[in-house]
C-alpha cells in the first residue's frame, strides 16, 4: 500500500504525518536515550576488548535512527533504534567510518525485547590490511613451496603463522614468527626473488607495527627493531 493512501480517522495521512507520527511513537518510550544508555553501560565494562581494539576516545557514537519492523515471520512488531561506532577518516563522508553498531528494539508497549552489539572492523587489522599483503604474496609463491617435503616449506608456515597469530590478536607470537622467518632469509636464499621480496617487504611492515604500536615484549621488540633496520 503506498504511503498516501493510508488514513486515519477519515484523513489521508502524508508521508510527513505517519513519519512524525512513528517518530513521536519510539520518542515517547525514549528509545534514543534507552539506546545511548545501554551501549555505555556496556563499553564501561572492557570497552578496548569489545570494540576491536580501539581506544574509547577514537570512537564516536552516531544515532543512525529508527526503524519500525513489522508483520514479521516469526516475531511481533518491534522498533528498533541504531546507533553507529566511528572512527576518524578522511576518506568517508563526514570524516566518520562506521567500524560498528549497536542495536536496541522494544515492542509497541515499550518493552525491551533484544539487543546486539556488532564490531564489522577491528583496529589492527583495519590499520594494517594484512590480508592485502598475503594476496600479493601468495600471488608471488611457487605452488611447490606448500609441499611438505619442499625447502622452503618451513619459511612458508613461519610466513602463515605470522599472519594467523596477528589476526587472532596473539601478537607476542606474531611476533616469535617474524623473527623465526627473518632468522630462516638469514640461513637460506629463496630461489625466487619476487615472493623473496614480497614477503621481506611484509616482515618489515609486521615489525614496525608491532614495535610501533607496543604489542610485544621489550625482548622481542629488540629482535624486531634489528631486523627492520637492517633489511
Amino acid at each position: 500500500m503506498d504511503l498516501q493512501d493510508l488514513k486515519t480517522n477519515n484523513h489521508t495521512m502524508t508521508a510527513q504525518e505517519l513519519q512524525t507520527l512513528l517518530t513521536e511513537r519510539a520518542e515517547k518510550f525514549h528509545l534514543k536515550n534507552e539506546a545511548f544508555h545501554t551501549l555505555h553501560k556496556i563499553l564501561s565494562e572492557d570497552p578496548e576488548e569489545l570494540i576491536g581494539g580501539f581506544a574509547r576516545h577514537e570512537i564516536t557514537f552516531v544515532f543512525e535512527g529508527y526503524q519500525y519492523l513489522i508483520e514479521q515471520q516469526y516475531r511481533e512488531p518491534v522498533i528498533r533504534a541504531r546507533i553507529s561506532l566511528c572512527v576518524e577518516n578522511d576518506m568517508y563522508l563526514r570524516n566518520s567510518e562506521p567500524i560498528g553498531y549497536y542495536d536496541l528494539e522494544m515492542d509497541f508497549d515499550g518493552e525491551i525485547v533484544d539487543d546486539w552489539f556488532v564490531i564489522e572492523k577491528e583496529k589492527y587489522l583495519k590499520d594494517i590490511g594484512i590480508i592485502s599483503y598475503f594476496q600479493e604474496m601468495n600471488k608471488m609463491m611457487p605452488s611447490h613451496y606448500l609441499k611438505g617435503n619442499h625447502g622452503e616449506y618451513e619459511f612458508v608456515s613461519y610466513i602463515s603463522l605470522v599472519g594467523t597469530l596477528f589476526i587472532t590478536k596473539d601478537f607476542e607470537g606474531s611476533g616469535v614468527f617474524v623473527d623465526r622467518a627473518s632468522t630462516y632469509l638469514k640461513d637460506h636464499s629463496l630461489p625466487d626473488k619476487d615472493y623473496l621480496k614480497e614477503c621481506r617487504y611484509f616482515l618489515k611492515i609486521i615489525s614496525r607495527y608491532l614495535i610501533d604500536n607496543n604489542l610485544v615484549s621489550e625482548e622481542l621488540k629488540q629482535k624486531l627493531e634489528d631486523y627492520t633496520i637492517n633489511k
